[in-house]
């Protein structure tokens, strides 16, 4: 198991390889299913380019069901003991993927919202306009989870870190990559910094722009990567790492 790599495989495939109990973290974006492969039209703006990566792509619940149940079986079996997953997902994803982890065996620790005040609009005016994302925390033991809390105060200006995460979506150039789904950096900070120590094995199954493995390299973590998409590792991620891109400031 070499260390501190980004693989392009399947992420299934992958931990296939991996030996039970090798890994203390797992942070998990996988995708949310809301990809349409047609545009929509709003109300002012005419048509409108949705999500429509093909990666995002289920032709059913019960087909994003089946992907989402196969991936996290593996992850029990990888995780240490008392190692935790946190799982992001949207409104209607997050409660596929914790039917899901509920039925692995593991248990329930907590739920965050990311509070996104600068989201896009909705344009269709037919619903509330999203400006939250979630992340389920669930741990492979009943007990003896890794959970910092003062170094997550640290990072949360001297106070208890909550469950109510209000950071910007906005990135800086620097941040900033072509990845639709780019997570901001502060979110996989808090939690590599919340749920692991100095030098544990952290897994990303869905490494997409690589926001995790930059928290990781920041934070003295080892980390295992895997991502389908070789352009996201040629043109993001791999770019990013080599050129010393981890530096979370304005331009």
């Amino acid at each position: 198991m070499d260390l501190n790599q980004i693989y392009n495989i399947d992420c299934n495939q992958y931990m296939q390889s991996l030996p039970d109990g090798c890994v203390n973290l797992v942070i998990a974006d996988p995708p949310y299913g809301i990809s349409k492969q047609k545009a929509f039209l709003g109300y002012s703006h005419g048509v409108i380019r949705g999500m429509d990566e093909k990666w995002d792509i289920f032709n059913s619940e019960e087909e994003y069901l089946i992907f989402t149940r196969r991936w996290l079986n593996q992850v029990k079996r990888i995780l240490v003991e008392n190692g935790s997953i946190l799982v992001w997902g949207n409104y209607r994803s997050i409660f596929n993927v914790q039917k899901c982890l509920e039925e692995t065996g593991m248990y329930y620790k907590g739920l965050v919202a990311w509070v996104k005040r600068d989201a896009p609009p909705n344009v269709t005016r037919r619903s509330y306009a999203l400006s939250t994302e979630y992340i389920l925390w669930y741990c492979r033991s009943e007990k003896g989870w890794v959970f910092n809390h003062d170094d997550l105060k640290k990072l949360n200006n001297g106070k208890q870190m909550r469950d109510f995460w209000d950071i910007p979506r906005t990135m800086t150039k620097r941040e900033h990559t072509r990845h639709r789904t780019q997570k901001k950096y502060e979110t996989a900070e808090r939690i590599v910094v919340g749920h692991s120590r100095k030098n544990d094995i952290v897994y990303i199954p869905f490494a997409g722009s690589g926001t995790e493995i930059e928290a990781c390299i920041k934070n003295g973590r080892n980390w295992l990567a895997t991502e389908m998409d070789q352009q996201y590792i040629n043109e993001i991620i791999m770019p990013r790492i080599d050129q010393g891109t981890w530096q979370n400031e304005a331009e």
